[in-house]
């Protein structure tokens, strides 16, 4: 089906981009992929085409550190706010359960490679131009910044793979496949650092193996 950004989504990425002209776009999204389609999820088109969240990515090496834009849209309190997700935390705006305060977020994807602002869902804020407050979101660059690896589950293919590969002292392939030497190095190592064996390398497992 036709679908569009909400327009008051696509007036906060454009600020964004003018504040931050040199950022990495490389984990921006707005409408879902096929995982975010089998589910309720802001990603997906309403009944008359529009979506409601935007992703953008962390790249504090270019000066947009998304975990402290996040902060900074909590702390400013805007009223088109449904909810933020960045960094294994989630805020709601005013009519969430616990407005304007971060909560642990325990979703399969931390959003430590962006972070997801979702919008309410009716036009008088979700097509609202106003202009965001984003005043108080660093912009200085971090040189320093290396960026964490994405999070690895059964069926990855990339260089991330061959990484965890290494680490774990596995034959290095780039392929993680369900009951391989990969998976069983994995949980074993899991479970040897008092992690939760599901097999998933995320942020927690990339730091123990670290």
């Amino acid at each position: 089906m036709a679908w569009r950004l909400a327009r008051g989504l696509e007036k906060l990425r454009s600020q964004v981009n003018v504040k931050w002209p040199n950022r990495s776009k490389a984990s921006d999204g707005s409408i879902g992929n096929a995982e975010h389609s089998a589910r309720t999820s802001d990603h997906n088109p309403d009944t008359d085409g529009v979506v409601k969240a935007i992703d953008i990515t962390h790249d504090p090496l270019h000066g947009f550190d998304s975990y402290k834009f996040a902060d900074t849209l909590l702390k400013n309190r805007d009223t088109r706010i449904k909810y933020v997700i960045s960094n294994r935390r989630i805020g709601s705006g005013d009519i969430g359960p616990v407005p304007w305060v971060w909560r642990p977020y325990t979703g399969a994807n931390p959003h430590d490679h962006h972070c997801h602002i979702s919008i309410k869902k009716d036009a008088v804020f979700f097509d609202s131009t106003a202009e965001w407050n984003i005043d108080g979101a660093p912009v200085k660059p971090n040189p320093n910044f290396v960026p964490p690896p994405s999070t690895v589950v059964i069926g990855t293919i990339d260089a991330n793979v061959e990484k965890l590969q290494a680490l774990l002292g596995c034959k290095v392939t780039g392929s993680y496949e369900a009951n391989s030497e990969t998976e069983f190095a994995l949980k074993l190592f899991q479970v040897r650092h008092g992690l939760t064996p599901d097999g998933r390398a995320g942020p927690q497992t990339w730091k123990a193996l670290a």
